[in-house]
């Protein structure tokens, strides 16, 4: 969410068919746009940072919407970091995502994706997630195990 707005994504429950952003006011209980990203694939993961708002696709597809004027951006293709389910977040000036395999970061000038943390197989039950806290360190899972990561070299 971003100033009272819900970001909201999603697709079909395979792989095939397209996403759906949707930006829903939920105090008004109305739906205010909706984009598709074109990726040919739903949602895995949405994350907002300052007037971006990020997006992975279940087949590696990243894509970036220009908030304000409602358009995309920025596409790529990040199969090689991840595909399926995995998920964002927003810290220290830039957007970090995981998959099964994979932490990495997404710069938010130039929307390059670099590893931070490779080889996690992490071991999820309900698909990969991330979080940070107030001090800006990351959380997932690397095997079984929860690690830590301090990426502040990198802000």
């Amino acid at each position: 969410t971003r100033n009272g707005v819900a970001f909201l994504g999603g697709g079909l429950s395979s792989l095939e068919g397209a996403g759906t952003v949707v930006a829903f006011d939920p105090v008004a209980g109305r739906e205010l746009w909706r984009i598709e990203p074109e990726m040919k694939a739903g949602l895995a993961a949405l994350a907002v940072h300052g007037k971006h708002l990020y997006g992975m696709t279940r087949k590696g597809g990243l894509f970036v919407v220009d908030v304000p004027k409602r358009r995309i951006v920025h596409r790529s293709d990040i199969s090689a970091v991840s595909r399926g389910f995995g998920a964002l977040v927003a810290n220290r000036g830039h957007i970090y995502g995981v998959s099964d395999t994979t932490v990495f970061r997404i710069d938010s000038k130039t929307f390059a994706v670099s590893t931070i943390m490779a080889d996690t197989d992490g071991g999820w039950y309900s698909g990969s997630h991330i979080a940070n806290d107030e001090s800006g360190y990351l959380y997932t899972m690397r095997g079984r195990n929860l690690v830590r990561i301090n990426d502040r070299s990198r802000t």
